[in-house]
């Protein structure tokens, strides 16, 4: 084996090391869902103040009408709950 070829194996090597680090990381990123769970959150964190500086009677009407959804279906629930334990 020339010392040419020795190269040429050894650049190949590094390459295919930098594909697999490439490949393992991209992985990371794909399965980890904690991660990817609390960057979605703190997007829509973000989303949520810009959404409250932009126009902050359309959000509070937003989170009364939220607040009131949630009422009726616990209502509802707590209802259909005492009707069958009668």
């Amino acid at each position: 084996m020339t010392s040419r070829e020795k190269q040429q194996g050894v650049a190949e090597a590094a390459r295919a090391r930098a594909e697999l680090y490439d490949t393992l990381s991209q992985l990371k990123d794909r399965l980890n869902y904690a991660q990817r769970i609390d960057d979605a959150v703190g997007d829509a964190k973000e989303r949520i103040a810009e959404q409250k500086r932009r126009n902050p009677l359309g959000f509070a009407a937003g989170v009364a009408a939220a607040a009131a959804f949630a009422g009726l279906a616990v209502w509802g629930v707590a209802t259909a709950v005492a009707k069958r334990l009668q």
